[in-house]
């Protein structure tokens, strides 16, 4: 999973507010700011999360994320931006970024839902991986997402914005609770998932920057953009990615799998063979990446680990995992 430069520096750059630097956090994530460089590049997910983890240390602020999502920052949706600018209405602008937001990484996941009654869903998931690895800092990513979403469409419509409820599939510390409410209005913890639902009235909103012909123009381009991107991935990388993108720790059948790709699993199986690889040597890598930073988590078990990645017994898991990491599970336990 990889996640895009300019997320990552638009992260360590709103911790300016708090007196922070961008070399501080960088230099606590242990992250050369060089390899920031190039303008559309990508960065593996776990240097997302250091940089998380950095910018909520040195701010020492739970909420960073809430605020972070107030500064309106085009810049974190890349190609993404002029597109949703240039929107007819705010519906379409969200269907803009959760649509295409894949050129921005796969570490982080929208989907939106638009109902009869006209009122739209939108859903943030981060991988289930990063979750169980580090849910606060997905937690962070998850309002900072939901922030954002509030003041780019206020700055494109014009209006305050607010949602009908937002639901969050966590709980918070009562002393936090006023913060979101402030925010968001009605909030639901614990709930089956994250999202902000809005009524007809905010979806249909037309937005002051729209633009007809650059609307058209930047479609056709992020349109090439994901063609390009799904050419370069290979099928072996889409179903990874889909094992990473689950709410939850099992192995889907190959059909399932070809299912989501909208193919049959014998074709699924063809093309992965094109690419030397198969079904089971995927969900393989996932496994042992998944039991990665299970592993690293206090107070796990080998045997809970090989449970939640369905595993038959510890045997076959501590097997798996030691053909593929040349360790076996409870040794690199005992090292974290």
């Amino acid at each position: 999973m990889q996640v895009h430069n300019e997320i990552i520096r638009n992260i360590a750059r709103n911790c300016a507010a708090y007196g922070i630097t961008e070399e501080q956090v960088y230099a606590l994530a242990k992250l050369d700011p060089e390899l920031l460089a190039p303008e559309d590049g990508m960065q593996d997910w776990r240097v997302g999360v250091r940089v998380w983890e950095s910018a909520l240390q040195l701010t020492n602020y739970r909420l960073i994320s809430l605020s972070f999502g107030k500064n309106v920052t085009f810049s974190s949706l890349g190609w993404i931006a002029p597109l949703t600018a240039s929107s007819p209405t705010l519906a379409m602008a969200w269907k803009s970024f959760t649509g295409y937001f894949p050129l921005m990484g796969d570490m982080f996941a929208y989907h939106m839902e638009e109902h009869p009654d006209g009122s739209v869903k939108i859903v943030y998931q981060p991988s289930a991986i990063w979750v169980d690895s580090s849910p606060v800092t997905a937690a962070l990513a998850i309002e900072h997402a939901m922030s954002l979403t509030l003041s780019l469409s206020g700055y494109l419509s014009g209006k305050i914005i607010r949602p009908v409820y937002a639901s969050l599939a966590y709980h918070t510390e009562g002393k936090y609770l006023s913060a979101y409410q402030d925010l968001f209005g009605q909030v639901h913890f614990g709930a089956a998932e994250n999202a902000l639902v809005f009524d007809k009235a905010t979806s249909g909103l037309p937005l002051i920057s729209a633009n007809k012909l650059m609307y058209e123009n930047m479609s056709r381009l992020c349109e090439e953009k994901m063609r390009e991107l799904r050419s370069q991935e290979g099928m072996a990388s889409r179903v990874s990615q889909i094992l990473h993108s689950k709410k939850a720790f099992y192995n889907p059948k190959i059909e399932e799998v070809a299912a989501m790709l909208n193919m049959s699993a014998r074709t699924l199986q063809r093309k992965l063979k094109e690419e030397h690889k198969t079904y089971q040597q995927v969900l393989e890598e996932y496994q042992v990446e998944a039991a990665s930073q299970l592993l690293t988590r206090p107070g796990t078990r080998v045997q809970e680990v090989a449970f939640l990645l369905g595993f038959t017994s510890l045997q076959s898991f501590s097997r798996s995992f030691k053909r593929k990491t040349g360790i076996s599970p409870r040794a690199l336990k005992q090292k974290v």
